[in-house]
């Protein structure tokens, strides 16, 4: 296991500790999940701790977390602790979701060639990241990022493996150096606050589950303005 994978392992496990178990139904994107999975088709997500975007029950994870996966075990999912090729075979799920991971892995290719391997042809793959190298500030090295990405170089990692990208979004995540280094070193200090830490990621995942989505098909090299995507990629 890489240093940058046990350090995120470390920063996340102590996370998802205390933060509550979000039913899915809350977020913004259920509804374009629910229409991939109508089907009866499975679902597989990654490193998403406790916020998961699709059904707990009979649903798949894989993730570093024990304490995640064990709280998601609780709920009747289906968990597997994996930081490298994924234990299922070629096409097993109709969707698979990595809502903020990719950024946090370095060899971010062997996961991508992974996750289309593992998608059935037709199936979708949800994906959020940081976008705008440009904007990279304390605050990402905080959060555990190895990378911010440039959308179009993303957008050609995924064809790459036959993932085409049919529609995305943004979210904001565009700090100013100054502010990063500034919200940066602010998150270092809670470090030694654990329950003030908790109530301001409950906060943000608060704000996360109030924004609704608007989706657009043009240039995704406009996302870089917002700093963050959020992209559905169909399987051919």
């Amino acid at each position: 296991m890489s240093t940058a994978i046990a350090e995120n392992e470390a920063i996340y496990d102590r996370l998802w500790c205390g933060v509550p178990l979000v039913p899915h139904e809350r977020w913004p994107i259920w509804n374009d999940l629910s229409a991939e999975l109508q089907a009866g088709g499975r679902a597989l997500e990654l490193g998403c701790g406790t916020l998961p975007r699709v059904p707990v029950s009979g649903g798949y994870f894989a993730d570093l977390s024990r304490a995640a996966l064990k709280r998601l075990s609780e709920h009747g999912g289906h968990g597997v602790r994996a930081a490298g090729p994924l234990p299922f075979c070629d096409g097993a799920f109709q969707v698979v979701c990595a809502f903020e991971v990719l950024e946090h892995i370095p060899e971010d290719q062997a996961t991508i060639t992974e996750i289309a391997r593992v998608l059935r042809p037709g199936g979708a793959f949800f994906v959020s990241v940081p976008v705008n190298p440009a904007l990279f500030t304390d605050f990402d090295d905080v959060c555990g990022h190895v990378r911010r990405y440039d959308a179009g170089a993303l957008a050609a990692q995924l064809a790459a493996v036959g993932l085409h990208i049919e529609r995305w979004t943004t979210q904001r995540n565009n700090f100013s150096r100054f502010t990063g280094a500034l919200v940066g070193g602010l998150l270092r200090g809670l470090a030694y606050f654990p329950r003030l830490t908790m109530r301001l990621k409950r906060q943000a995942v608060e704000n996360q589950l109030s924004r609704a989505h608007s989706w657009r098909s043009d240039d995704l090299m406009l996302s870089h303005q917002d700093g963050g995507l959020i992209a559905i990629a169909r399987r051919r």
